[in-house]
């Protein structure tokens, strides 16, 4: 948490706080009117973002972007209470504000909670239905709640509106794998690897394929091993 200021003088505080700030994000001598809160945070670790966005809070900024912000400081510093708080302050101002539902229902998710991640995944698709990754993201929260037709909409959809995107690709493939397909899910992995190699997915994929693999080698492949998703 950040150490709170001893000095007397809190105008002094406030500017040599916000020196610090300027300096850390390498702003001296460029127009900062023009900038949104995201440009001026950029480069900061959770903690100045934290202090910074509340005194904006303080000194009465109340638009949704300054609540989101805040949120993903805590968000990243792993205090996830605050950050569920300052995402629904984010959404509370904005209903339509689509990337504090999408990080809701990532945090949910991280957290196990299947029906709050499936919630803030619908809103994210409500807001912009044509989003791919809301919609793969949603497919597969009801997916693990075994309601297979519909999760089936979702990600169809997904896949859809972008039939090269990885994570579609990538959750298609756990479908296979649950239904015991699994040459099926080899070739939706495989292209993973392929149209994005050096991502994230693209190294689960390959972890995936190991398994896979050993699975396929099985005189009687079970499928209980479960992949990385």
């Amino acid at each position: 948490m950040p150490v709170p200021c001893t000095m007397r003088n809190s105008e002094s505080a406030i500017s040599v706080f916000l020196t610090v700030m300027m300096l850390a994000a390498g702003v001296f001598g460029q127009d900062v009117s023009g900038m949104t809160l995201a440009d001026e945070l950029k480069g900061l670790a959770p903690g100045p973002r934290i202090a910074y966005t509340r005194h904006l809070i303080a000194e009465g900024r109340e638009d949704a972007e300054v609540f989101f912000q805040l949120a993903i400081a805590y968000h990243e510093s792993s205090i996830p209470d605050s950050a569920i708080k300052y995402y629904n302050e984010a959404v509370s101002r904005d209903p339509d504000h689509f990337k504090s539902y999408v990080n809701l229902g990532v945090l949910y998710d991280d957290m196990g909670d299947l029906l709050e991640a499936e919630e803030s995944f619908l809103s994210a698709v409500r807001v912009n239905p044509g989003d791919v990754l809301a919609n793969s993201h949603l497919a597969f929260m009801i997916f693990q709640q075994k309601r297979y037709d519909k999760a089936w909409l979702f990600l169809s959809k997904a896949l859809e509106l972008a039939p090269d995107h990885p994570q579609p690709m990538f959750y298609l493939a756990i479908f296979f794998w649950e239904n015991k397909m699994f040459r099926e899910a080899l070739r939706e992995w495989e292209r993973v690897v392929e149209v994005a190699p050096g991502s994230y997915l693209a190294g689960r994929a390959r972890d995936n394929i190991v398994l896979l693999q050993k699975a396929l080698n099985d005189p009687v492949p079970t499928g209980d091993t479960k992949p990385l998703r």
